[in-house]
């Protein structure tokens, strides 16, 4: 029951949020950007590097937690802009009083603003990975060269694991923030921060590159230490937003 409740919050925080045209035109641009922006930087090394060559190979290995980080990145941009309207949206389209008078518990509420915010977000991250395949697959066979296989396995874990955990700490200290602020875009100023962790496994690995060559283990060391930043971030932060949230104080900042 407390999740069909917290269901129903989020389906009505969704559809709220693609009335929105801007909304809606965003979304699906970050669904396209994230392939676009991967399938050119892997994809160009076919044109710049020659295939056969040995540096192909170690070129693209190269560029692989870039471009892994990159698909989780833009997955999270979406999260802080929904999450970030979770409360505050709600205030300044005067429905957040009757939203807080209604018998839903704390956990239910923030839950359901959770998954609003998760869902769609979830769907660019996987969508765009999808995509990201599909491109370069079709690239790579376009131009005779070997089959780019996109992503890696710390690509992989990265994405399929880290992502969804990264996604969770974004929008939890988002709506641990909106819930505190008054203006929508106090809470895009500062909450935005969060997602910053995931610039960890984009860089990290080119700190200890050596030659040419990228350390595989430096390489899944960061994914790690992505994974959990972001679990302690998420858990502290899911923990603050249900132990501060005032109903009776957000109602009077209405």
């Amino acid at each position: 029951m407390a999740r069909s409740k917290s269901m129903i919050v989020a389906l009505t925080d969704l559809r709220n949020a693609l009335k929105v045209s801007w909304m809606k035109y965003f979304l699906v641009g970050m669904v396209l950007f994230g392939p676009i922006t991967v399938v050119g930087l892997l994809g160009s090394m076919i044109l710049f590097v020659p295939p056969t060559s040995p540096a192909f190979e170690a070129t693209i290995e190269l560029m692989m937690p870039t471009a892994s980080s990159m698909i989780a990145l833009l997955a999270a941009i979406p999260a802080t802009l929904i999450a970030a309207n979770a409360l505050v949206g709600e205030r300044e389209q005067n429905t957040l009083e009757p939203l807080l008078c209604t018998p839903l518990t704390d956990r239910e509420l923030i839950w359901g603003k959770t998954l609003s915010s998760l869902v769609p977000c979830l769907a660019i991250l996987w969508g765009g990975t999808a995509l990201s395949t599909v491109g370069l697959i079709v690239l790579s066979v376009a131009f005779q060269a070997p089959i780019i296989i996109f992503p890696d396995l710390p690509g992989l874990f990265l994405i399929a694991v880290g992502g969804p955990i990264v996604l969770v700490a974004v929008v939890s200290v988002m709506i641990l923030i909106s819930g505190r602020v008054s203006r929508v875009y106090e809470a895009y100023q500062t909450g935005g921060l969060a997602a910053l962790i995931l610039m960890i496994p984009m860089f990290l690995p080119f700190v200890f590159i050596s030659g040419d060559a990228i350390d595989q283990s430096v390489v899944w060391l960061s994914n790690i230490l992505t994974v959990l930043i972001a679990v302690v971030m998420a858990v502290v932060t899911w923990f603050l937003a249900l132990k501060r949230f005032n109903r009776d104080t957000m109602i009077s900042l209405v």
